[in-house]
């Protein structure tokens, strides 16, 4: 299984290298993609080497560039999508009281990830379908990424009503459904990077759809 998610990893790195044939359009954008694609892959790498260096000194202390990332990257998600709006020309992305509001929950959702999953963070042994691998020994759920997919699911849907762009909406809603559904199961954590695949695959294509506008 672990080889599963080293496949994860290399399609990830792949698509990271393919956005610099993109060039600097919208390069607020473009620049999120390759960080969040930068932050998937180094997930899939570091769970997948676990199988071999569990037991190294090194790895453990490998992991926590995981949950840094993952803290660090995500909650700019909402003014990608913010982003998106204003190119799609929907005029709710226009409105400076909606703007601000989108800043001050990035902002929120990036102070709350990085001392609940990094300052807080406690790493242990998490082994599942034979995948040696470390996660957070934290009970409490992930909530500001949560909430920030929670957020842009009608944002991406105004998009899709005004422009005729669907497949942002479609793409949010396939990870926000499929973690929600298999999140507490022991291979719940596959299905959740595969969905990512997924959902980046679609972040891309919207960039590129928009990049322009």
């Amino acid at each position: 299984m672990n080889f599963i998610l080293l496949f994860f990893a290399l399609v990830d790195l792949v698509l990271l290298v393919w956005t610099f044939s993109e060039g600097d359009l919208k390069a607020f954008r473009l620049w999120f993609l390759r960080f969040m694609l930068f932050g998937m892959s180094y997930d899939n790498l570091v769970q997948g080497l676990g199988k071999w260096f569990i037991d190294a000194a090194w790895y453990e202390a490998a992991n926590v560039p995981r949950f840094v990332l993952h803290a660090a990257v995500l909650p700019f998600l909402t003014l990608f999508t913010l982003s998106v709006m204003r190119s799609a020309g929907v005029n709710l992305a226009a409105n400076k009281l909606f703007s601000g509001f989108c800043w001050l929950f990035t902002l929120a959702a990036l102070g709350y990830g990085i001392y609940h999953e990094v300052f807080l963070l406690e790493l242990g042994p998490k082994p599942a379908l034979g995948i040696m691998k470390m996660g957070s020994v934290s009970g409490i759920p992930p909530i500001a990424t949560i909430l920030t997919n929670i957020l842009i699911l009608p944002m991406a849907a105004a998009v899709w009503k005004v422009s005729g762009w669907k497949w942002f909406f479609l793409g949010a809603l396939f990870i926000f459904l499929l973690n929600g559904a298999t999140g507490a199961q022991p291979w719940g954590f596959l299905v959740g990077n595969f969905a990512e695949v997924v959902f980046v695959v679609a972040l891309l294509a919207t960039h590129r759809r928009f990049a322009e506008s």
